[in-house]
């Protein structure tokens, strides 16, 4: 009998062993769920623009189709803006943007409306990447960063905004006057945190963001004897050693790209430099006549000059690691001038032509009227002027 009731007495230990097992099982499921979602919570700033950019993305994919259809069937082109101020446009990878009065809205291929955000700038300016856009006020004092279908961050700063440009990872670069620095540099990452800092005590005259968002190359100008001279630098925002340094370069800075291997196109207002990753000029290309446009992208930098004393317009297309550009020549004004995904697109009063880099008109497409700008969205063009905003397909 003891025997017996010595077996069940183990039974009970047993079943009451393993019940705590599974009650502190269940208790430590439990507790790890709330530190889960704890850390959901105090991180969420953090990740929830990445996220919502993927949703965006499978959205817009698996709706690609029957949003082709029925831009077909229905389209809300031509806009008139006659009425409107500030008016400019932008194109990301899945939608285009415009800037007008007080807002800045997103509209897919047909026009029609995707997001409106008020924006109450009084120097609009527009920059975008393929999944967002960056509007600030120059000379003022706010900038919003918006993706397709949200606006992402919003902010309002002390100190005078000169320019700002945005990286395509989503960081942003902003050139500030201060009461110390007449330009001063501050980076925010994609969620809008100051993440690095920079000034040299001259005047910061543009900036490159590299493709990686962890770094940007700066060309700072300064006078010495009477002559204009630039400076470049690259940094790199986990640190606060500079990455490289140029000699003084004799030119006034206009702009910044990178190539697809580290290089940097300078365009400057006499000349173009082609720089190695270490800073050193490569290349150079002094201008025989005034420059009137220029745009660079990765390996692709293209020039416009207008011929003094005539009605002809030189256009000159480089390519990184060929020496000698590929130049055309036009009878007419060269409005605007834009390198996007390996091609060069520019427009003149009459016609709208896509360019090879190596300088080879793939297509012409007659316009019917003259445009101060365009941005290129799948395969169309989307022109402005000061009366409309048209859309017109690729030839």
């Amino acid at each position: 009998m003891a025997s017996i009731n010595s077996y069940e007495t183990d039974i009970k230990k047993l079943r009451r062993s393993r019940r705590t097992k599974r009650a502190i099982r269940r208790l430590s499921l439990i507790l790890g769920v709330l530190a889960v979602a704890l850390i959901v919570y105090l991180t969420h700033d953090s990740w929830l623009p990445y996220f919502e950019n993927i949703l965006e993305e499978s959205y817009e994919s698996a709706t690609s189709t029957t949003l082709s259809e029925d831009e077909e069937e229905e389209s809300n082109f031509p806009f008139d803006v006659s009425s409107r101020s500030n008016v400019s446009i932008g194109a990301m990878k899945d939608c285009w943007v415009m800037f007008s009065d007080t807002s800045i809205t997103t509209y897919d291929a047909s026009g029609a409306t995707i997001q409106s955000v008020y924006a109450p700038y009084g120097t609009p300016t527009v920059e975008t990447s393929s999944t967002r856009a960056l509007v600030y006020d120059m000379g003022g004092y706010s900038l919003m960063v918006i993706s397709r279908r949200n606006e992402i961050f919003e902010k309002k700063l002390e100190d005078q905004i000169l320019f700002a440009e945005l990286g395509e990872k989503g960081n942003i670069a902003v050139i500030t006057s201060t009461d110390k620095y007449v330009s001063y540099l501050t980076i925010y990452d994609k969620n809008g945190n100051e993440v690095f800092h920079w000034a040299d005590g001259n005047y910061i005259m543009a900036v490159a963001m590299n493709d990686s968002g962890s770094g940007c190359a700066v060309a700072s100008l300064y006078a010495s004897g009477g002559i204009l001279k630039t400076l470049i630098y690259v940094l790199d925002f986990s640190s606060e050693e500079i990455q490289a340094k140029s000699s003084a370069i004799e030119t006034m800075a206009m702009g910044l790209e990178f190539t697809d291997d580290g290089g940097i196109w300078l365009v400057g207002n006499d000349a173009m430099y082609l720089l190695e990753s270490d800073c050193t000029v490569s290349y150079t290309y002094e201008y025989t006549y005034d420059i009137s446009g220029f745009s660079a992208e990765d390996d692709v930098c293209a020039l416009t000059f207008e011929k003094p004393g005539s009605d002809e317009y030189v256009v000159a297309i480089f390519e990184a690691g060929l020496d000698e550009p590929a130049e055309i020549t036009y009878n007419e004004e060269v409005k605007y001038i834009l390198v996007d995904d390996g091609d060069v697109y520019l427009n003149t009063e009459s016609q709208l032509d896509r360019i090879s880099s190596s300088g080879e008109i793939e297509s012409e497409t007659a316009l019917g009227a003259e445009y101060t700008s365009f941005v290129i969205y799948n395969d169309y063009a989307i022109l402005l002027n000061y009366r409309s905003v048209v859309k017109t397909a690729l030839g």
